[in-house]
C-alpha cells in the first residue's frame, strides 16, 4: 500500500505549477481540470485497485 502511495504522488499531476501552464497555454480552466481529474482517477484505479 505504501509502495503504491508512493508511486501515485510521484506520477501524478497535482504540481499547480504544471496545472497554471496547461491554463496559461490554453487560455481556458476545463483542460487544467480535466486534467488533473483524469490522471488523478486513472492512477488511483490503477495503482489502489
Amino acid at each position: 500500500m505504501a509502495l503504491s502511495l508512493m508511486i501515485f504522488f510521484a506520477i501524478a499531476m497535482q504540481c499547480m505549477n504544471t496545472l497554471s501552464i496547461v491554463k496559461r497555454e490554453t487560455n481556458r480552466w476545463i483542460w487544467p481540470l480535466f486534467v488533473f481529474g483524469y490522471m488523478t482517477t486513472i492512477y488511483s484505479i490503477l495503482l489502489l485497485g
